[in-house]
């Protein structure tokens, strides 16, 4: 069993229920009162349960973006974080042939 957030509270506030997960990464929600995260390790740790704090993941390797994805629109907003100036008016596939030309260089 463990501990995950289910939702927020109406201040904002995380949500915590403990549960199994299961294996396509949803949970099996075993005690259902919905709890703050303090409140959750106190009542795993009242039902026996060793409360494990996750390991942080490994850092994963950023994969590229999928220029051919993005609207024109966000092709803009992606170059201007680069410096360089998109003109909308242009066909998209002259916008995609620049910007992966710009970035096969780095």
């Amino acid at each position: 069993m463990e501990i995950f957030q289910n939702g927020r509270f109406s201040t904002g506030e995380p949500v915590y229920q403990i549960g199994t997960k299961n294996a396509d990464g949803t949970y099996e929600v075993k005690v259902f009162d919905l709890m703050t995260k303090a409140q959750a390790e106190a009542k795993m740790k009242s039902m026996g349960v060793k409360v494990e704090t996750p390991k942080p993941a490994a850092p994963t390797k950023k994969s590229k973006p999928k220029y051919d994805n993005m609207s024109k629109l966000e092709l803009e907003a992606l170059m201007r974080k680069e410096g360089i100036e998109l003109d909308r008016r242009e066909s998209k596939a002259k916008l995609l042939a620049e910007v992966k030309a710009h970035f096969k260089g780095k």
